[in-house]
């Protein structure tokens, strides 16, 4: 008899458990969600791109030459210098000075797959020429954001970028982006894909 009780009791219990589960899986979807805050996307701040190519631009490597960390600087360059000049899931690409020549500008159209990595340079010219750009967040880091999946910006694009220059190691040229101007009548357009 004592054992019946104590089936009874273990099957009440479980029936007790299987109800409350139940009960949970019929909670509205909004109380079980994340708040916004945390699932929405990343997007690019307002004003990021201007319509009007901001004063005072000058090329990488004269910027290399006369800028120092902190210094507010706006350079030109195009978006190249590597193979992928955009960091993936971050708001990060690099520009090339607009004084070195990419493959199509060498005339040979079908020469490159990749006309942006400027592999017909010498890598010590790109390596001078180039500038990391960074566009960051309320908290100061990169955005997580993959910019060449957005689509505004693409490889051999000529750009005015405004910003401060940021401490680097290593000599690299780090630039942290308020303002994006895509440069009109670039006279490599028909190569932008």
């Amino acid at each position: 008899m004592k054992s019946l009780h104590s089936l009874a009791a273990l099957l009440l219990i479980t029936l007790s458990l299987i109800t409350l589960s139940l009960a949970a899986c019929d909670k509205p979807a909004t109380q079980l969600a994340l708040p916004a805050a945390a699932t929405s996307a990343p997007t690019l701040p307002a004003g990021l791109f201007v319509t009007e190519q901001p004063a005072g631009a000058v090329g990488v490597i004269a910027a290399r030459a006369i800028a120092k960390a902190g210094d507010r600087v706006v350079l030109l360059g195009r978006i190249g210098g590597s193979r992928s000049p955009f960091v993936s899931n971050r708001a990060i690409f690099t520009i090339v000075d607009p004084s070195l020549k990419s493959c199509v500008e060498m005339g040979d159209d079908d020469h490159c797959p990749r006309p942006w990595d400027y592999c017909c340079e010498e890598r010590k010219s790109i390596t001078q020429g180039m500038a990391s750009i960074e566009i960051d967040g309320a908290d100061g880091k990169p955005l997580a954001f993959a910019l060449e999946a957005e689509g505004t910006l693409k490889p051999l694009m000529l750009v005015a970028v405004e910003g401060t220059l940021q401490a680097s190691d290593g000599g690299a040229l780090l630039v942290r982006a308020d303002h994006i101007y895509k440069v009109a009548n670039d006279p490599l357009a028909k190569f932008i894909k």
